[in-house]
């Protein structure tokens, strides 16, 4: 092999890793970032165009990248995501609303920094915007884990609630089961002391002499 196509091989092998470290130092919920496409203009005719090209870049089969498969996997979700179209199905409805929501999201961010709309994805006005949005989608990852956490938390208090009040019902259960159990040996214990009473005033008094 001449060094030309050597150079040429050791690009390739480059250019994989840089796609795959791209990728992965994206967020992993930012479909349109991964894909690098601007969801500010048209983009449902890039989304198959794209992944089948980054596909067959980063496909773990034709790298050496430890976190390859991760990186693929991130691809194949964002492609799924961004091509789903509302068919009635329910997870369809998810990504779809899902898609939907990130539009939104480059929307406000893009209205809120008063930047220009510009096509060009790397163009320095979209730079910016998909770092806020990177900070945003940080932002509600941090609040459902918070809600997560809490959700844990005041379950695992109801079911300790719930334990508490079985086990309550239980002891008074065998409380009233005892106390039933015993009642035989009670009614004979006051028969007893009832039977000492009266026989104590039944007994003649002693005769005091004059």
């Amino acid at each position: 092999m001449d060094l030309e196509n050597v150079l040429r091989l050791q690009e390739a092998d480059v250019a994989r890793d840089q796609e795959i470290d791209r990728i992965l130092a994206s967020h992993a919920r930012d479909y349109f970032t991964i894909l690098q496409i601007n969801p500010l203009f048209d983009f449902e005719g890039l989304i198959k165009r794209l992944y089948r090209k980054k596909s067959l870049l980063i496909h773990p089969d034709k790298v050496k990248h430890p976190q390859a498969s991760k990186a693929f996997d991130r691809l194949k979700r964002a492609e799924h995501v961004l091509s789903t179209e509302d068919d009635g199905d329910e997870d369809a409805k998810k990504r779809v609303n899902e898609k939907a929501a990130l539009v939104d999201i480059y929307k406000q961010v893009s209205v809120g920094l008063k930047t220009s709309i510009v096509e060009d994805f790397n163009h320095k006005d979209n730079v910016l915007i998909r770092e806020k949005v990177h900070l945003v989608l940080d932002n509600q990852d941090k609040q459902e884990e918070v809600e997560r956490v809490y959700n844990q938390r005041q379950e695992a208090s109801k079911n300790e609630e719930l334990k508490n009040a079985a086990k309550e019902r239980q002891m008074r259960k065998q409380w009233e089961s005892k106390w039933e159990d015993d009642r035989d040996s009670r009614v004979q214990l006051w028969r007893n002391y009832v039977n000492k009473v009266e026989k104590k005033k039944k007994k003649p008094k002693k005769k005091v002499l004059a």
